[in-house]
């Protein structure tokens, strides 16, 4: 009992450090770490094919997930990378009855899953929680569409430059250590693997940032 206890409030600590639920009331994270369920995915691992049923959405804990589609031809295009904190799968709410993308574990994955049926009638009792919750999805929209407009407006390099940018605001230090494929990551940012390393070099040579495998040291000229 003690111990499940204990598991209710690291994952209710985790919600509440989350930008989707940190303004909820304690009672409002209690009732949504109820319905909660946290899955584990090893590395590679599909947590659900374009097709198939959707049933509730994810909340990444721990690791990297990737979000893609295919062509007919089989060439993969990736949509997005979540990282711990962020949320996919959401779409469900809006009554979408199949997932329109692939979402792979690209490390060894946590995730915390909520069944849509249930989120729905917890959101139905709880005006807070869905008010928080349509300005932050609001948010993300415009995040994604600002991805967007970086892919289809600025080249690769502004687009590499942009990355690094925030990636080092986040960190004291400007390391960025790189969790995910740089192969990957280049996807993501819509450029080939041997541009994205390409320009590395250069930035490199230039002295905007020190590569060491998967660290990147990034200078300050970077930020201004």
């Amino acid at each position: 009992m003690e111990h499940k206890v204990s598991q209710n409030e690291d994952l209710k600590s985790f919600l509440k450090s989350t930008f989707y639920f940190n303004r909820l009331s304690e009672d409002d994270l209690s009732k949504l770490s109820e319905i909660a369920m946290v899955k584990k995915f090893s590395k590679k691992e599909h947590i659900f094919a374009e097709g198939d049923r959707a049933t509730g959405f994810y909340l990444v804990k721990d690791g990297w997930i990737k979000i893609y589609k295919l062509s007919p031809e089989g060439k993969e295009m990736v949509v997005h990378i979540f990282g711990s904190g962020e949320i996919f799968g959401e779409i469900v709410l809006a009554g979408v009855g199949e997932y329109p993308a692939w979402a792979q574990a690209l490390t060894e994955t946590e995730v915390i899953f909520f069944e849509k049926n249930l989120f729905k009638s917890l959101i139905g009792r709880s005006p807070d929680l869905c008010l928080t919750l349509l300005s932050a999805f609001a948010f993300k929209i415009k995040d994604l569409l600002h991805s967007l407009e970086n892919i289809t407006l600025k080249d690769a390099k502004e687009r590499l430059l942009k990355f690094l940018y925030h990636a080092a605001k986040a960190s004291p230090e400007r390391l960025i250590k790189l969790e995910i494929p740089k192969s990957q990551l280049a996807l993501l940012l819509g450029i080939t693997p041997e541009t994205f390393s390409r320009l590395l070099k250069k930035l490199e040579e230039d002295g905007f940032i020190k590569v060491d495998g998967k660290q990147i040291w990034v200078n300050d000229r970077v930020l201004t």
